[in-house]
């Protein structure tokens, strides 16, 4: 059984998102995005270990190419597609992030385990907002996993 995000109490200083619900293949295109953010541990699962660094950011460079396909999907003007190019901006700050630990170290997915989770946890929470948004605004149900990374989730 999947929660509606409009069902959900509002944390503090969360706007309203303004544009209406969209049509049933706009929802059909980001229930199938959300479905995958569901789905992927590196996203909504606390229990992410250090050394899966590199699962973590292959799982992000993943889902950069999903969201930049779903965003082909929707029509052009649609209310969705600002919301899919932040997403996509967070999925590209997190991988520069890393990339440029990567150079600073001389090693690839070595990144120190604090950085690393201060990395990914900036990531969640940004995309978690993003997520709460595009729910709100569709009326798309989601897993109850997920709120682990929505604005005010606890900890």
């Amino acid at each position: 059984m999947g929660l509606r995000i409009r069902e959900l109490p509002r944390p503090p200083g969360m706007p309203v998102t303004p544009f209406p619900v969209g049509n049933a293949a706009d929802r059909s295109a980001l229930s199938g995005l959300i479905a995958m953010i569901e789905n992927n541990p590196a996203f909504c699962n606390r229990g992410v270990l250090p050394e899966e660094q590199e699962r973590c950011y292959r799982a992000v460079v993943e889902a950069k190419h999903l969201i930049g396909e779903t965003a082909e999907l929707l029509p052009p003007g649609a209310p969705a597609l600002d919301l899919l190019a932040a997403m996509r901006s967070a999925c590209r700050k997190y991988i520069v992030e890393a990339e440029t630990w990567d150079r600073r170290t001389g090693r690839r997915f070595q990144i120190p385990t604090f950085v690393f989770y201060q990395l990914l946890g900036a990531f969640r929470e940004l995309l978690g907002v993003h997520v709460w948004r595009l729910g709100e605004a569709y009326d798309i149900e989601i897993e109850g996993r997920l709120n682990l990374i929505f604005p005010g989730a606890s900890e």
